[in-house]
């Protein structure tokens, strides 16, 4: 049994903490077994409980590897792994009866830290996972200190962390970075969800008009565009089956322009959150498709796998494009055969007045302009949905009048088709860059016309302008139909303001740490001048990693020894201060004598102050000649020295 309770339970804290948040993330019986079996562990050590024999631990070590499998099955990955990892630490503590077995568990919990980052990486658990480090550091270093306070130890363990910063730089700098992911486990529940599916529907688009999730961050390397004119491409929709848009036809690849720069093009790079899907967003048109990406016929970019992790992309688009493609098949002007029979005669009259395909665009947009509104919950449709909007309703969103657009459109025989993607975003001005967020969802119209090629209309720019020029948070405000109060707004300028901090923040470390991959890598060290592909470039990388490591250990030695310097002359005042004190009591000094033998005289001539200087000198001898570094007891014992006598 381990005869320092305090210290047990020290280690059993930083256990605690490093195991914490898998709380909610392990199997059941996980949790209920480590919370058990550490409870059991305080018992034995405060209670007298006695170690369960070794064929209960056998028994129950076989028990939990078969509930494992159970619950896992022969997958055998990340959640396997970690309630077994979990399952040692309580398994452990039942057998713990010497420092070594301690010195066990608190190995485990450092592996139980590292699994943290199967499950997140950003800035909140990467901050938590150090102050879990720091905790079973400070765990390890109360195991062998003399100190009765864990004060001390832990500003000894946050000092360790401290130092241990520029070798962490270094090697994550310098040491070469695997290609892919590190881990190599997947899991479905890493995948975000993307604002839309590969569908739109009336409510598809508008369900997501309070969504504050972000759905990516772009970052120019120039002017940033007015906001109306932000068009963030995602997926082009060309079938209707009568209530739903979806995508049909097959996948057609176009070259990407490596030619360089055309003019007025815009530079940006996209940091995109995960979704599961293949879509990438890119600013209304691109022009070529970074690596990983195919660029479609219909000027949309497309992954090569799965976005199931935060991907950075580097962009290029031209707002200006000249799609001059020649006129499409009758696949773009397809519809169902009945169905929406008002709108359908309404199409046969304009077409009876002589309207072409601008006139069709023109009485569209006059229509929707008189008499429409713009309106995120109108409602569910009843019966034919276009028609229920046009003649009922007269009332939707982005989606609505997309839809309703493109219907009439096709009817007249003109090619249309429904883009869908994000417009707008909000600049955040501590950090340079623009969020788009899942609220920021559109749907917009593409119509072809003779000479020009497929072309921008978006009705919502007649029906509600505001939605393009302030985003949907206008909208939202017209709706509720009261401005706030000035201290309101005033405090949500202020919340606004640390948003904006805090993003800044995790965009800084989702670009800088966790996008800082193998090619971001490879491009810091060639503006370096090392070119890892050849023998000089290695070399000449191994040598930096070395003189980095060599002026580090350097510069740690001789702060080691300046601060052990500084720490044995203040013992020798303090020692000093405690002799003179003695001097005025009546022990007489001696130069030549030592600190023990000092001792022993105290002893022979002031019996009632033994058992005080011997604390005073035992300490003293320990920072002079010893190990101990710290001199924070022996300052202790002085000063009750010189207060009391």
């Amino acid at each position: 049994m381990i005869h320092d309770k305090r210290r047990f339970s020290v280690v059993l804290l930083a256990l605690a903490l490093a195991f914490a948040p898998h709380l909610a993330r392990v199997s059941l019986f996980v949790s209920l077994f480590v919370c058990a079996s550490w409870g059991y562990g305080l018992g034995m050590q405060y209670r007298g409980w006695p170690v369960p024999p070794r064929w209960l631990r056998v028994a129950l070590a076989l028990g939990c590897a078969a509930l494992v499998l159970s619950v896992h099955g022969r997958s055998f990955g990340r959640d396997a792994g970690v309630d077994l990892l979990s399952l040692m630490l309580g398994l452990k503590v039942l057998e713990s009866k010497s420092v070594r077995d301690l010195l066990a568990l608190l190995f485990l919990a450092y592996f139980v830290v590292v699994t943290n980052v199967l499950y997140s990486q950003t800035l909140v658990m990467s901050m938590y996972m150090l102050f879990s480090v720091m905790s079973v550091v400070t765990a390890h270093l109360h195991m062998f200190s003399a100190e009765t306070r864990i004060c001390p130890d832990l500003r000894r363990g946050a000092l360790l962390m401290v130092q241990s910063i520029p070798l962490a730089f270094l090697f994550f700098v310098f040491f070469p970075r695997l290609q892919g992911a590190l881990w190599g486990v997947h899991d479905e529940r890493d995948e975000g969800v993307s604002g839309f599916s590969e569908t739109l529907e009336p409510g598809s688009v508008s369900g997501l008009s309070l969504s504050r999730e972000v759905a990516f961050r772009a970052d120019f390397s120039g002017t940033v565009p007015e906001r109306n004119a932000l068009y963030w491409r995602g997926l082009v929709l060309d079938t209707f089956d009568g209530v739903r848009w979806f995508k049909s036809l097959p996948f057609v690849r176009i070259p990407s322009d490596e030619t360089g720069p055309p003019p007025g093009s815009v530079s940006y790079s996209l940091t995109l959150e995960p979704h599961g899907n293949r879509w990438v967003f890119s600013l209304d048109r691109p022009v070529q498709s970074p690596h990983g990406t195919v660029l479609r016929e219909e000027r949309t970019l497309e992954s090569l796998r799965l976005l199931t992790s935060r991907t950075r992309y580097v962009l290029l688009s031209l707002p200006v494009l000249a799609d001059r493609t020649p006129r499409p098949g009758p696949e773009w002007v397809g519809l169902p055969a009945d169905g929406n029979p008002q709108a359908r005669a309404l199409v046969q009259q304009w077409i009876r007045d002589g309207l072409d395909s601008r006139g069709m665009v023109d009485a569209i947009l006059r229509m929707f302009r008189d008499g429409f509104l713009y309106n995120l919950r109108p409602g569910p449709s009843q019966g034919d949905v276009i028609d229920h909007f046009l003649f009922v309703s007269r009332q939707g969103y982005c989606e609505h009048y997309a839809s309703a657009m493109t219907f009439l459109l096709r009817l007249a025989g003109v090619p249309a088709r429904i883009v869908v993607g994000y417009q707008g975003g909000e600049q955040n001005p501590l950090g340079g860059y623009l969020i788009v967020r899942q609220s920021d969802a559109h749907a917009w119209v593409e119509v072809w016309q003779e000479g020009e090629g497929w072309i921008r209309e978006d009705p919502t720019s007649v029906v509600s302008p505001q939605r393009l020029s302030s985003g949907v948070e206008a909208v939202l405000s017209q709706e509720a139909g009261a401005l706030p109060s000035r201290g309101a707004r005033m405090l949500g300028q202020v919340r606004r303001f640390f948003q904006w901090g805090w993003d800044a923040a995790n965009n800084g470390w989702n670009q800088w740490v966790l996008g800082f991959g193998h090619e971001r890598q490879r491009g810091l060290w060639q503006r370096l001048g090392f070119d890892p592909r050849t023998r000089g470039g290695a070399g000449k990388l191994a040598a930096v990693l070395a003189a980095g490591l060599g002026v580090i250990f350097s510069t740690i030695l001789v702060i080691k020894l300046r601060t052990r310097r500084n720490v044995e002359d203040m013992a020798l005042v303090l020692y000093d201060r405690f002799r003179q004190k003695l001097q005025h009591l009546g022990v007489s000094l001696n130069p030549a004598e030592g600190p023990l033998d000092y001792a022993r005289r105290i002893e022979a001539e002031k019996p009632d102050l033994s058992r005080p200087a011997r604390e005073i000198v035992d300490a003293y001898v320990a920072v002079r000649y010893g190990e101990r570094s710290d001199r924070t007891e022996l300052e202790r014992l002085v000063r009750e020295f010189t207060r009391r006598w």
